[in-house]
């Protein structure tokens, strides 16, 4: 999984052995600049509410998918864009680069998220191709790739607390022509606690 082409259907459960997800604490990502909120109100009427497990835009070609990795989070994100299409997209995890997916050529743009920030909200806007994606994340950041016109939906996850986990879609010979996002709880590692050692003095009246 993971390699572009392997892939001959789409992933629609996310299992992790050995570990647990919990939900993320505190408010929801939002904006405070006036063009921000302007957009965001922008988006809102062009775009209604859409929910996790569909895929956006036209579809056909082959399928793709960021690799099941069950001991990382999603720490960074590289798109490509080329003749106003998104060509291919890449996910970090953990301190690795995945494998890029998609089709060859374009720009490459970067995002590197900050310890503990997770994506936690997508809106794309598809014509023939996906032109643009724009993505909140936990701690009040946005950002965007490409250019939002065209048919724009919305994809967050159905449960409060949910995090981008994986992308996955098809592309052709110019570009991506549809996207779907995975949604779950962020990791959280088992522990367990070590015993604790009493000693006592030989001067001490407990234990005597």
């Amino acid at each position: 999984m993971g390699a572009q082409g392997a892939q001959e259907s789409i992933k629609v459960m996310w299992r992790v052995p050995g570990t647990t997800r919990r939900p993320v604490t505190g408010e929801s990502p939002g904006m405070h600049q006036p063009e921000a909120m302007l957009l965001l109100l922008t988006l809102a009427l062009l775009g209604g509410p859409t929910w996790a497990g569909k895929m956006y835009g036209p579809g056909g070609g082959k399928y793709f998918s960021t690799t099941e990795d069950y001991d990382h989070e999603i720490t960074g994100l590289r798109v490509s864009v080329g003749l106003l299409l998104v060509k291919s997209v890449q996910v970090k995890l953990g301190d690795s680069w995945d494998v890029k997916l998609g089709a060859l050529g374009g720009n490459t743009q970067e995002v590197t998220l900050q310890p503990g920030e997770y994506i936690t909200k997508v809106f794309v806007a598809f014509q023939a191709f996906l032109r643009g994606m724009l993505m909140y994340t936990s701690k009040d950041r946005y950002f965007y790739f490409g250019k939002l016109d065209g048919q724009i939906s919305s994809a967050y996850p159905s449960q409060e607390g949910q995090v981008l986990v994986g992308i996955y879609g098809q592309y052709q010979l110019l570009g991506i022509k549809s996207i779907g996002f995975e949604w779950n709880y962020p990791l959280e590692e088992l522990t367990t606690e070590p015993p604790v050692n009493l000693t006592y003095s030989t001067n001490s009246p407990v234990g005597r």
